[in-house]
């Protein structure tokens, strides 16, 4: 009664546009979503369940380089054996944890100033990758033999064997490590292979990994990390680490962090976008779901008098139901098309935040389209249940 027919166009033009804009939104939060999942279940070459990390300052006591080792060796020592904790290792930054160290490296006697061949590194500890779940594959792990009277070895990664050996054995292989100009540049014989692990993002691809023996480190700082794999209460576990910490040096400062914590936030800006994408992409679906509801029962309204003359003449309910969801199916058709090619548009722009998927992945589309015209046809089924009960007599005296 108070729109005419170019009104009623406009609404109906809103409405197929407010359904293709959520359909983008819908199509980026299973996007996001599909995409956090992908990265939680990566392998990343680890297991963090049950794993803590023990970062100490020992500034304040100032022990001296030479003695420092001997404190960290006490350390570990007090640490395997506390109650709680199945195995305990030094190292010098845990993965995922924003930190790292990368060189040049020259494979078997070739110089490596110069090379272009990068390696990622590392140092740990005897029983590192034991604690860290990370499998030896050949040859063996460090062992308290390795120190700085012994030749210097080093374990490299399934990535290092491919990328710098052709995926030979790299056991009993040496390389050179580039550092500072007007130095030797030291060498190391590969004596171990361990599985590729991730270095700094759970989404990036597998780095070449070397690993030195970190009472091979000739130059220790005051400061120190040990991850424990722990079973039963955390705080029981922190409460007798703090203890062997005291029993050591009252000075020593201590910070504890779970490495599972630490992986989850590695992950927070994808846990981030995938909430804030799903909120959105819902809150759009409901309003494109209210705005055809309303459209709907509106265009009942204004035909009543030709749905009670339809009646009136034989159709039967069916067809007066199929007459007003084909109305509701057109406007929702427009705006999925419309939709699909905004999404792909969209999702070639997000590209960078996705991961194993294609910006344009066909199951996510298929999946916003089905879920959006579903609920959709579902609110417009109720105004047209109502215009298939329309009584022919009541409507032709109404108008």
């Amino acid at each position: 009664m108070t729109a005419g027919r170019e009104r009623f166009s406009l609404r109906r033009a809103l409405v197929a546009t407010q359904v293709a804009l959520s359909l983008v939104l819908l199509v980026g939060a299973l996007l996001f979503v599909r995409s956090l999942r992908n990265l939680l279940a990566v392998d990343a070459g680890f297991n963090v369940e049950g794993v803590l990390s023990v970062s100490l300052d020992l500034r304040r006591p100032q022990y001296t380089k030479e003695r420092l080792p001997v404190v960290y060796r006490d350390l570990f020592e007090r640490f395997s054996t506390r109650p709680g904790v199945l195995s305990a290792a030094q190292v010098n930054f845990t993965p995922i944890s924003g930190s790292g160290w990368n060189n040049n490296i020259g494979v078997d006697g070739a110089i490596a100033a110069g090379s272009g061949k990068e390696a990622w590194f590392n140092r740990v500890g005897p029983g590192y990758f034991r604690t860290m779940g990370t499998p030896v594959i050949a040859g063996r792990d460090f062992s308290d033999g390795d120190t700085l009277l012994s030749p210097q070895v080093a374990i490299v990664n399934e990535q290092f064997a491919s990328k710098f050996l052709g995926g030979a054995n790299p056991v009993g292989h040496t390389f050179h490590r580039e550092t500072e100009a007007g130095k030797p540049e030291p060498l190391f014989q590969i004596v171990g292979l361990v599985k590729n692990t991730k270095y700094n993002q759970i989404r990036e691809d597998f780095r070449p990994i070397g690993y030195f023996p970190i009472a091979q480190n000739e130059d220790p700082g005051a400061g120190a990390t040990f991850v424990l794999r722990i079973t039963g209460s955390v705080g029981d576990v922190m409460r007798h680490v703090k203890t062997a910490v005291a029993e050591v040096s009252p000075a020593i400062g201590i910070e504890f962090r779970s490495l599972s914590k630490q992986l989850e936030d590695s992950l927070q800006r994808e846990r981030l976008m995938a909430t804030l994408s799903g909120a959105f992409g819902l809150l759009a679906g409901l309003l494109a779901t209210l705005g055809l509801y309303g459209v709907i029962s509106y265009m009942v309204a204004r035909r009543r008098k030709e749905i009670g003359v339809r009646i009136a003449l034989g159709a039967d309910r069916g067809r007066v139901i199929r007459l007003v969801l084909g109305e509701a199916g057109l406007l929702l058709a427009v705006g999925l098309g419309i939709g699909a090619i905004l999404a792909f548009w969209a999702g070639r722009a997000a590209a960078t935040l996705l991961f194993g998927l294609q910006p344009h992945d066909p199951a996510s589309l298929v999946a916003a389209m089905a879920l959006l015209a579903a609920v959709a046809l579902a609110s417009s089924y109720l105004p047209a249940r109502r215009a298939a009960a329309v009584e022919p007599m009541v409507a032709l005296r109404d108008e």
